[in-house]
């Protein structure tokens, strides 16, 4: 199985490398660089190009750079790279930045080591990735002018569910006896009619407006 490879970017040099350990100490995860700045981010991604699953960012960075502001860099020189934030941070402004950035993950620094690992497996998988305590606070933050009258198809609906379970696109495909490219079809309708720009994104206002519910 192929492993897969994560760049980090953490203004701490211990507590990257600390992260970066603990991730290559986990059977299938490869750390290809440690990184404190943007300025570095955007030399190694230049070099690396489609050799990236996951770029791991904290979300505040020395000198006040926001973390989000790489995320447009990385979708630039990175097209199938997930972008992943770990935090310690889980405050309602914080993640709704997050997931107004298109992230695919929020995840935080002192959950479980497994439950870390399972969180980048879903990012890499190209689900949501979640923390469990960022998810409960999802409910609420997302645009209110947004109508929670959306017509999803039943089918449409448990695709959705699924994905909020943290079910793979493989997993749900199996699951309902079609392709993976019947649910990645489903999927990309799911995110236009919920005006999502992520499946993150999708499944923070489903959580919000009750079409789906946290299990």
């Amino acid at each position: 199985m192929n492993s897969i490879n994560l760049v980090i970017v953490e203004d701490h040099a211990m507590v990257a490398s600390a992260i970066g350990a603990t991730i290559e100490a986990e059977d299938g995860f490869r750390v290809l660089a440690t990184l404190n700045s943007g300025e570095q981010l955007r030399a190694v991604l230049g070099q690396l190009t489609d050799r990236v699953d996951i770029v791991l960012l904290d979300l505040r960075l020395a000198d006040g750079v926001d973390s989000m502001e790489l995320v447009p860099t990385v979708r630039e020189l990175c097209l199938s790279a997930r972008v992943v934030v770990l935090s310690a941070w889980s405050d309602d402004r914080s993640i709704a930045r997050v997931i107004e950035a298109g992230c695919d993950g929020y995840l935080l620094k002192d959950q479980e080591v497994g439950e870390l690992m399972l969180g980048l497996r879903s990012a890499a998988a190209g689900q949501p990735a979640f923390a469990p305590a960022v998810l409960r606070r999802v409910v609420g933050l997302l645009n209110p002018s947004r109508s929670s009258q959306v017509r999803l198809s039943p089918r449409e609906l448990d695709v959705l569910q699924r994905l909020g379970d943290g079910e793979s696109t493989a997993d749900i495909a199996a699951a309902l006896f079609v392709s993976v490219n019947t649910i990645r079809n489903h999927v990309q309708s799911i995110m236009q009619k919920l005006d999502a720009h992520s499946r993150l994104e999708a499944v923070a206002h489903a959580v919000r407006t009750g079409l789906i519910t946290v299990r």
